[in-house]
């Protein structure tokens, strides 16, 4: 049996479609799609290479193997194979907040533990985390990084915190997530949406500050 059902689901999922909206790109119903992704019926050839094209997936990758984040967002374009082999024992999987995943946090449901994760070149034992920014992230104006942009997030350090200063960051909790910049002044340091929303940095939070590390920005 071909891996397209459980694909469809996936890219669904990393894409933030509803099995409605999937349907409509491809001229299917909803009902098309449930079966697919429950494993009771395939889609027809012209609709398979309709997905493929659509998504810039090889055919036979759709067909033949259970797609990664990373290949849904057309990271493996980026190195080439032979710098794959050679940095694959270097690669992190870091947990990746898909727009799917935005919801979570907003309805109270978000569980990192649960999220997907992202094989990317890190060379620190520090934590990360990925996100694709959307205009449903709450950002300050100035932040001008295009719209899904994959952002790379570490883990704020004790050790580090004399380096936050005027660097973007992320605040994320179970139920709230926005990205700020951070202000230090003396003993104190906050991340900083705008003047109405800031959140202070204390010990006793510090699993909910994060520190733009690096970001990915497919070139077309």
């Amino acid at each position: 049996m071909s891996k397209i059902g459980y694909n469809i689901k996936k890219l669904r999922n990393v894409k933030n479609l509803s099995q409605q909206a999937f349907a409509d790109i491809f001229n299917l119903t909803r009902g098309n799609i449930s079966s697919y992704e429950e494993l009771r019926a395939e889609p027809k050839l012209e609709s398979i290479i309709k997905i493929a094209n659509y998504f810039s997936i090889p055919l036979e990758h759709l067909l033949t193997k259970q797609l990664s984040v990373n290949e849904i967002l057309n990271f493996n374009d980026y190195f080439n194979e032979e710098g794959q082999k050679k940095l694959q024992k270097n690669f992190a999987n870091i947990p990746f907040i898909s727009r799917e995943a935005i919801h979570h946090i907003k309805e109270g449901t978000f569980d990192v533990q649960k999220l997907d994760l992202i094989a990317f070149p890190m060379y620190s034992s520090h934590k990360f985390i990925a996100l694709e920014l959307t205009h449903e992230i709450a950002a300050p104006a100035n932040v001008d990084i295009p719209e899904y942009t994959i952002l790379f997030f570490e883990q704020v350090q004790i050790d580090t915190l004399h380096m936050l200063d005027n660097h973007f960051g992320m605040f994320l909790t179970n139920t709230e997530i926005f990205i700020g910049t951070y202000n230090q002044n003396k003993t104190t340091i906050n991340l900083k949406l705008n003047e109405w929303k800031s959140e202070d940095f204390n010990t006793e939070n510090l699993q909910s500050f994060w520190k733009l590390y690096a970001k990915f920005e497919k070139k077309l």
